[in-house]
């Protein structure tokens, strides 16, 4: 009997509180008896009691402040209490049970009717502990699965994560995570028995993706899938429950949850519940990845249409022979209707892998922009070392005119892979000269020029500027200038703004140069 039931009788008279403890005990339980609500509280607090037999009439404290007592204690709050009344007492039953009373028996009370009474609210309460213990555990494990899928993580890698660790967490066959697009739904990832009916990373067969939006809107729900949308697929038991950013904004996807027939845990049906705080928790990790996939998504839409729209304007600035003053070239400078600062967008199109689309778009641009300047004219553009090396379509763009070209690369790009520059420079034809821009300010300081072996060094701007009364300048030319005259590489001086700076760059034997002295950039003309 030490594991049986511990029930606590309360009733001020003896012979009651007797007849119910030996009726009780021939049920199979344990019992302890008090004869008013003092005591009752004094043996809650030395006693694990299971159930609570309570008369309504006691002296110095009653039934029905016996229970508000109960109910406001945090340690005993949720004891079964079945009230003891009169058989006519009803208003004193509706006050029990509105009080908090889980039953209510009517005297005389039969001995079996007192027993299953008891038998059912113990049961109900074990129950209910069970299924707390069993969604603490649940959210212990759901803890476990997300601790590490927190921040910086790609929306397409967290969703993967996630698809193979909640079955195992949440008791499930398989997990589906749906993004509710424009026209479209996807399936983000998926596992388990979820694969066949949404592949993962594919879009939704139309049909189905315009009913599961539209039942989206209106919360969750389940659904017996018996393999109507495909009849190789098993029957399953499905979960649906759709998940939004903010409590007033439109549902962004769907988290599914299937179960298989006879699968050992609770049927969905029971667990929806569960699956709704569940996804609620996994919507907290999937947050900051959605949000940075809606800007990234944002973003490249927006380089897309700037790139499409030709959103830019090509500037022509010239590239002078300093001997003679003719103009031997004119670089393309990118100018966009935004305003943005061009380095910030162009490298911003890299980092979302547009880059080279970007280049190809001004450089198109740069070709028709001089297409009535005289033949002789060489036409310099910018572009990276990147696309050079990868961008198979580059060497079409620029066949697309008969002009000298001058591609740019700046040292301010990291390159990695000198031979395979050297090699895709190389298909590009003798149409096609190389210069190094901005020589000696960027991450590889002088290393292109030796690597690469230009036919063009345009040194940098903090070279020229107040190179006439700076012999600390002029030394660090002096030797480009060497150089040049050893490679048969020609230099540009940028940035030359004073009489100055430009005679002090004629003395030195710089060839080209140019800057607002010589003229500032113009937009080109087709």
């Amino acid at each position: 009997m030490s594991d049986a039931p511990l029930v606590l009788i309360a009733d001020d008279d003896a012979s009651n509180g007797a007849y119910y403890d030996a009726a009780l005990r021939r049920e199979g339980f344990r019992t302890v008896l008090a004869h008013d609500g003092l005591e009752v509280m004094d043996l809650l607090d030395k006693h694990p009691v299971d159930a609570l037999v309570l008369d309504l009439h006691m002296p110095r404290m009653d039934g029905l402040q016996t229970l508000l007592a109960i109910r406001a204690s945090a340690r005993v709050r949720t004891l079964p209490v079945i009230m003891l009344t009169g058989a006519t007492d009803e208003i004193d039953r509706i006050r029990g049970l509105d009080t908090g009373a889980d039953d209510y028996l009517a005297k005389p009370i039969g001995v079996g009717e007192l027993g299953a009474r008891v038998r059912a609210q113990i049961r109900q309460r074990r129950a209910l502990a069970s299924d707390l213990e069993r969604e603490r555990e649940g959210r212990r494990r759901l803890a476990g699965v997300l601790e590490d899928l927190r921040g910086g993580i790609p929306l397409l890698t967290l969703a993967a994560k996630l698809v193979e660790r909640l079955p195992g967490a949440l008791d499930v066959d398989g997990v589906a995570i749906l993004h509710l697009g424009p026209g479209q739904v996807t399936a983000v990832a998926t596992s388990g028995v979820l694969k066949r009916r949404f592949p993962g990373t594919r879009p939704v067969p139309l049909r189905l993706g315009r009913e599961l939006a539209e039942r989206a809107a209106a919360g969750p729900w389940l659904e017996a899938d018996t393999g109507v949308v495909d009849r190789r697929a098993r029957a399953l038991d499905i979960a649906y429950v759709p998940f939004r950013l903010g409590p007033t904004s439109e549902p962004l996807g769907i988290v599914v949850y299937a179960q298989e027939p006879g699968s050992p845990a609770a049927p969905l049906a029971h667990r929806l519940p569960d699956l709704i705080d569940a996804t609620d928790l996994i919507v907290v990790v999937l947050r900051p990845a959605v949000e940075e996939a809606e800007t990234t998504d944002a973003t490249i839409h927006r380089i897309r249409a700037v790139i499409a729209g030709h959103d830019f304007v090509i500037h022509l600035q010239p590239i002078v022979r300093l001997a003679t003053g003719a103009t031997v070239a004119v670089e393309a400078l990118t100018r966009f209707i935004d305003e943005k600062s061009p380095e910030s967008v162009f490298a911003e199109a890299a980092t979302f892998g547009l880059g080279a689309s970007l280049e190809r778009a001004a450089i198109e641009a740069a070709i028709e922009a001089v297409a009535s300047l005289p033949p002789e004219v060489a036409l310099s553009v910018n572009v990276s070392a990147d696309t050079v090396r990868t961008d198979h379509a580059l060497r079409e763009v620029l066949g697309r005119t008969d002009r000298q070209l001058i591609l740019e690369l700046t040292e301010h790009e990291r390159i990695d892979d000198y031979e395979g520059v050297r090699a895709a420079l190389s298909l590009l034809g003798p149409g096609v000269k190389l210069a190094i821009d901005d020589a000696g300010s960027g991450f590889a300081s002088l290393r292109h020029i030796f690597a690469l072996r230009p036919d063009y060094v345009k040194f940098d701007i903090e070279w020229v500027r107040g190179i006439d009364r700076d012999p600390v300048r002029r030394a660090l030319v002096s030797g480009l200038v060497y150089f040049g005259n050893e490679t048969g590489c020609e230099l540009i001086a940028e940035g030359i703004e004073t009489d100055a700076e430009l005679a002090a760059l004629r003395e030195l034997g710089i060839q080209l140069g140019q800057g607002f002295l010589l003229g500032r950039p113009q937009p080109g003309q087709a």
